[in-house]
């Protein structure tokens, strides 16, 4: 699934929260995920932790390059 997120989510733009809500709820419509499911994947992914304030603002404040680059580096 991460896999899956990082290649959806590189192509987001612009980087806002608005934005990238939008591409989460289209890959859990898509994979017929609950979008709790996918943002408690990306959550430990890109905090380390399972409590954080929300996906799309964590991934707004990192900024595109951190948030994918920590996301790439899970997947190492």
């Amino acid at each position: 699934m991460l896999q899956d997120l990082h290649t959806a989510l590189a192509d987001v733009s612009p980087w806002t929260g608005s934005t990238l809500e939008q591409c989460l709820r289209a890959y859990a419509d898509k994979t017929d995920i609950k979008l709790g499911k996918i943002a408690q994947v990306l959550r430990a992914a890109l905090t380390g932790s399972h409590i954080s304030p929300s996906m799309f603002e964590i991934m707004d404040v990192l900024g595109k390059e951190e948030a994918l680059n920590r996301l790439k580096d899970t997947l190492s």
